[in-house]
Parts: C-alpha cells; structure tokens; sequence
C-alpha cells in the first residue's frame, strides 16, 4: 500500500489502487535518502591473518570457448615463468592452481594464459564467455579461481547483510 501510495504522488493522474498503479509503482526508483541519513560504508572482507595487504593480486578475466583465460597478471606476481607444471584442483567449488613438483601435461604457455580443463569447468560450472576472477595468492603460492556464480552469490550476501552492520563513520566524527 505504501508503495501505491509513493506511485500516487510520483505520478498524480494515477489515483486508484489498480493494476496499472501497481505496476507503475513497481518500475519507479526508492524515494532517496535524506543527507541526515548515515552512509553505511562498505567495509572489508576479513580474510584473516593468511592474507595481508598486497598479498592478493586480482584479476577478472572472460572464459574463451576453448577454456582459455588470460593470466598474465596474476602469473607474473606470482613470479610463475612460462613452462612451470601445474597442478589444478577443485575446492569448494572454486579452482585452485599451484606449482607442481612433477612434469605434468598442465604448463604455463609462452602466452601466459591458462587453460581450464572442461572436466574441471563443469565442476565449477565455469561456462565459456563467462567472467571469472583470478586471485593470487602471494604468499601461499596459488591462484584460486572464482566463478562467476560464486562472486554472485558473495555479493549479494554481503548486500543482504549490509542492514546489520553498524555505521562505522558516526564514531569516526
């Protein structure tokens, strides 16, 4: 009903509860703020002690049709050279590379890009053309891959628990 109401003095020729209304009441944008309203300030993931500022080298990057990302900058911080085996994991739904000791069929190109096999795509329900975010892990040697719904959902449930953080910079002044 308030919605309809807000819809009502939005757009004065609408005055009745019917559907059109409605439905012009569900496309306008939510009233604005006041500036006496606190800014919720968007604050930092924790990610413990494993990982310091500086220490994670970001990436996001789309996903060719053959699985082949380019990842040239977070090889590079990782001081990962061209003809390094590999060894790619699932965990938790995200991929992780790292240095392997043995020869393996997985190696960095001369291009500095990766290949991410279709066997280990579909487990992380990695598709092509989607984005994924590399993260490296300086500090523990790895690059951990994120698929794009993995970041969808960090997202939106961080946004969803954005009511019960409390407001940071009213302490601060």
């Amino acid at each position: 009903m308030a919605v309809a109401a807000h819809a009502a003095k939005a757009v004065p020729c609408l005055k009745s509860e019917g559907a059109g209304n409605r439905i012009v009441a569900s496309l306008l944008l939510p009233e604005r703020r006041h500036a006496t309203e606190p800014v919720i300030p968007l604050p930092v993931a924790d990610l413990g002690p494993a990982v310091e500022r500086g220490s994670v080298a970001f990436s996001l990057v789309r996903v060719g049709m053959n699985g082949v990302v380019a990842a040239r900058v977070p090889l590079e911080r990782l001081r990962w050279a061209p003809g390094l085996p590999l060894r790619l994991s699932v965990s938790s739904g995200l991929l992780v590379v790292a240095p392997s000791e043995k020869p393996s069929g997985t190696s960095i190109p001369p291009r500095m890009s990766l290949t991410l096999p279709a066997r280990m795509r579909a487990r992380c329900r990695i598709r092509a053309e989607d984005q994924v975010l590399l993260a490296a892990l300086l500090e523990h040697d790895l690059l951990v891959v994120y698929p794009q719904h993995v970041l969808y959902t960090m997202v939106t449930t961080f946004h969803d628990n954005l009511v019960d953080i409390p407001d940071r910079t009213a302490h601060e002044n």
